[in-house]
C-alpha cells in the first residue's frame, strides 16, 4: 500500500502528540514541597484527603458492583444499564440532587430517611459517581469479557469438581480484572480529578482539589496562579497514588485467587448465586427507576412554577417560563451541537486513519498509546496547556478559542472512541482489501467498497461516543474557551449554583434530550444500513 506516510504521521502527531508536548512545556518547576505556598492554603490537607477518598472509594465500589453484575448476567445480559450509562452525568446529577437530597421531592414524600444525603457532601458525590461509573464498567466490562475464553475456563473449573461460583471468581475474575486495567485507571483518574459534578454535589468547605484548581486558574493574582501551578503537581501525585492502589489491588486478588485455587474442594452451587442474582435484579431496576425518575423530574421542573417546600407538586404548570429559558439557551445549544458534530467527524476520520496507518506499517501499537488522554487528570492537562508560552495567541480571540476548544474536545473524545473502534477493527480481516486491490481498486477505494461495510456499526458507534463525550466536556470548554464559548454544560453549572430550579432543569433536560436524540438517530441509521446491506 502506498500510504502517504509523511502526511499521516504529521496528522497523527498533531492530534495525539502535540498536546503532550504542550503539557510538558506548561508544567511549573515550583513543586509543592514542604515550604510551598500551597500547604498554607486553608483546608488544603482536608481537600487532598477527601479528593483521594472519593477517587478510591468510588472506583472500588463501582468495580465490585460491576463484577457482581457481570457474574449474575453472564447468561442473559440486560440492556437496562445502557439507559443510565448514556445519561449525561451532569444532567443526571442535577435531577438526582433534587429528588433525593433534603428538601427534595422524596424528602417531601417520605420526610426523615434522606437527612443523611446532604445537597453537597462527600457521600452524595461518591454515590453519584458510583451510579454513573457502574453502568460504564458493566457495558465496557462485558466487551472485555467476551474477548476472553472464559467459557473454557469455567469448563475446566467444573472438570475439577469446582462450583460455578468458585470457578468464576478464581479463574475468570482475575484475568478480567487485568483486562480492565486501563479502564479502571481511567475511572479512578476521572474520580480523583472530577470538577463539574464535584462543583454541584461535592463538599464546599473545603471543596475538592479539582474545583479548587479551576477556581485558582480563573483568578488573575500571582498567588492564585502559583497555587494552581503547585496544585497541578499535587493532583498528579494523587493520580499516581490511585494508579498504584489499583495495581496493588490487582496483584492482591491474583495472589488470593492462586491461594484459594489450591485449596478448593468439591463443591456445589450454593444459595449465594441465587442471592446475588436477586440482588443484581433489584439493583438493575432500582438504577433504572432512579434514571427514569430523574428524567421525569427534569421535565416537571422545567414546566413547574412555585415549587415550594413541602409541596409535592408545583403551584402551576406553564410552558412560558421554559420557553423563555429555551430562548436564552439557544446560542449555547447551537454551540454544543456544532462542537459535538465537528468533533465526532474529526475523531471518526482520525480513528480510521490511525488504524489503517498501523495496518500499513504491520504494527499494532498498544492501546495505551492512543488512550493517554484518559490516564491523566483532564484538569491537570488543561492547566498545563494554559500555562505554556506556546499558545498566547489562541486565547486572544473568539475564533482562536473556538478552534482550541474543538482541538481539546477531539483529543479527549479520541481516547474514548478508540476503546470501542479498535477492537472491532482488529476483528475484521484484511482480506477485504486484498480482494479490492486484486480487482484494480486503489487502497481507499477498496476500503470504502469492501472493508467499510463490515465496520459501519463500529464507525457509527465511535461517532456517537465522540459526540456524547464532546457535549459533556466542562473543564476544556470553560478554561480554553476563555469566556468566548458557552455550551449547555457550562451554562448548567452556572445556573445550578443559584437557588432557581427551573432554569438549570431546562438546561439539563436539553442536554439529556440532545444525547438521547443522538442515540436514537444513530440506532435508526444502524438498522437502516444493516437492512440495506442484507438486501
Amino acid at each position: 500500500m502506498k500510504f502517504r506516510s509523511y502526511f499521516v504521521t504529521t496528522f497523527l502527531a498533531a492530534l495525539l502528540l502535540l498536546p503532550w508536548l504542550l503539557s510538558l512545556t506548561g508544567l511549573s518547576a515550583k513543586l509543592p514541597l514542604g515550604s510551598a505556598a500551597l500547604w498554607a492554603y486553608p483546608g488544603i490537607l482536608s481537600a487532598t484527603l477527601q479528593t483521594l477518598a472519593v477517587g478510591l472509594f468510588a472506583t472500588l465500589l463501582s468495580t465490585v458492583l460491576a463484577s457482581l453484575i457481570l457474574f449474575a448476567e453472564q447468561h442473559k445480559p440486560s440492556k437496562l444499564w445502557a439507559l443510565t450509562f448514556t445519561a449525561p452525568h451532569l444532567a443526571f446529577a442535577v435531577a438526582f440532587l433534587w429528588l433525593f437530597t433534603p428538601f427534595g421531592w422524596f424528602d417531601r414524600l417520605l420526610p426523615g430517611p434522606w437527612a443523611w444525603l446532604e445537597q453537597q457532601s462527600l457521600i452524595t458525590l461518591t454515590l453519584i459517581l458510583i451510579i454513573k461509573e457502574t453502568p460504564f464498567l458493566v457495558v465496557l466490562g462485558r466487551q472485555q469479557l467476551l474477548q476472553l475464553p472464559y467459557q473454557q475456563w469455567l469448563m475446566q473449573g467444573r472438570s475439577l469438581a469446582s462450583s460455578h461460583w468458585h470457578s468464576w471468581w478464581l479463574l475468570v475474575f482475575p484475568p478480567w480484572l487485568r483486562a480492565m486495567r486501563l479502564l479502571l485507571i481511567a475511572v479512578a483518574i476521572y474520580s480523583v480529578g472530577v470538577v463539574d459534578i464535584a462543583t454541584l454535589a461535592g463538599p464546599l468547605n473545603p471543596p475538592l482539589l479539582g474545583p479548587l484548581l479551576v477556581s485558582w486558574q480563573q483568578q488573575f493574582d500571582p498567588l492564585s496562579r502559583e497555587l494552581a501551578a503547585q496544585g497541578l503537581w499535587l493532583l498528579l501525585a494523587l493520580t499516581m497514588i490511585a494508579v498504584g492502589w489499583l495495581y496493588a489491588q490487582e496483584k492482591l486478588i491474583w495472589q488470593i485467587a492462586r491461594w484459594r485455587l489450591a485449596r478448593v474442594r468439591k463443591s456445589r452451587t450454593s444459595g449465594r448465586e441465587i442471592g446475588l442474582i436477586t440482588f443484581v435484579k433489584g439493583l438493575r431496576w432500582l438504577l433504572f427507576a432512579a434514571t427514569l425518575a430523574s428524567g421525569l423530574a427534569l421535565v416537571a421542573l422545567s414546566v413547574g412554577n412555585g415549587w415550594f417546600h413541602p409541596a409535592l407538586v408545583a403551584q402551576q404548570w406553564s410552558w412560558q417560563a421554559a420557553a423563555n429559558t429555551l430562548e436564552r439557551l439557544a446560542s449555547p445549544l447551537l454551540t454544543t451541537l456544532a462542537l459535538g458534530l465537528v468533533t465526532a467527524v474529526l475523531v471518526s476520520v482520525a480513528l480510521i486513519v490511525c488504524r489503517e496507518w498501523q495496518r500499513a506499517r504491520g504494527r499494532d501499537y498498544p492501546d495505551v498509546v492512543f488512550m493517554g488522554a484518559l490516564l491523566v487528570p483532564q484538569t491537570a492537562l488543561v492547566l498545563a496547556w494554559l500555562q505554556t508560552d506556546w499558545l498566547p495567541f489562541s486565547a486572544l480571540s473568539a475564533a482562536g478559542s473556538w478552534w482550541l476548544t474543538l482541538y481539546a474536545h477531539a483529543w479527549f473524545a479520541f481516547a474514548y472512541a478508540y476503546l470501542s473502534y479498535a477492537p472491532a477493527e482488529r476483528a475484521v480481516t484484511q482480506a477485504h482489501l486484498t480482494t479490492g486491490r486484486s480487482l484494480g481498486f486503489s487502497y481507499w477505494q477498496s476500503w470504502w467498497y469492501f472493508k467499510r461495510p463490515a465496520l459501519t456499526a463500529a464507525i457509527g458507534y465511535a461517532f456517537l461516543v465522540s459526540f456524547l463525550v464532546s457535549i459533556a466536556q466542562y473543564v476544556p470548554t470553560l478554561l480554553l474557551g476563555q469566556g468566548y464559548l458557552s455550551t449547555l454544560t457550562t451554562e448548567l453549572v452556572v445556573l445550578s449554583s443559584g437557588a432557581e430550579l427551573q432554569a438549570p432543569a431546562v438546561a439539563a433536560l436539553l442536554l439529556w434530550l440532545l444525547a438521547l436524540a443522538a442515540i436514537l438517530l444513530c440506532g435508526n441509521i444502524f438498522v437502516a444500513l444493516a437492512s440495506r446491506r442484507v438486501k
